[in-house]
């Protein structure tokens, strides 16, 4: 449970998938949540439908690293490359940040991303190495 989260494992992951060089500083956690219909239809059944994702940034690409409700890593890998992402927009809010962007064949990622996390010491540090990387806040 929440071995996912563990830089070590993220680690092995990206070994096994032969990812580019893992960088602890570069990766954070977010999730994707379902629409509001999915929240009014199914109500709290639509909390299952929500997509955990650890975000590795790279100067090439964004990786993808799917997570299970529980924590852990799932072979669940996508790779998009940065030619092909457009509308990159970050925004901040008070508790969670919203991190958006769009790929080349529409594919819409609008993910929320926490200030902190519980048991990801290292999301605080990352989220702010990323912003000042990638977007120069």
């Amino acid at each position: 449970m929440n071995e996912g989260l563990k830089l070590e494992n993220i680690n092995k992951l990206f070994e096994k998938f032969e990812l580019p060089d893992f960088n602890s500083s570069s990766v954070i956690y977010g999730c994707i949540h379902p629409k509001l219909w999915k929240f009014a239809l199914y109500q709290g059944l639509a909390a299952f439908d929500i997509k955990h994702f650890l975000i590795y940034f790279d100067s090439n690409e964004i990786i993808l690293v799917g997570l299970t409700l529980t924590g852990d890593l799932t072979n669940n890998v996508i790779r998009i490359p940065m030619t092909s992402i457009s509308n990159l927009k970050f925004k901040k809010g008070w508790i969670n940040n919203h991190f958006e962007f769009t790929t080349s064949e529409n594919k819409r990622y609008p993910f929320k991303v926490p200030k902190f996390v519980l048991i990801a010491k290292w999301q605080k540090p990352n989220l702010a190495n990323i912003m000042t990387t990638y977007f120069n806040q």
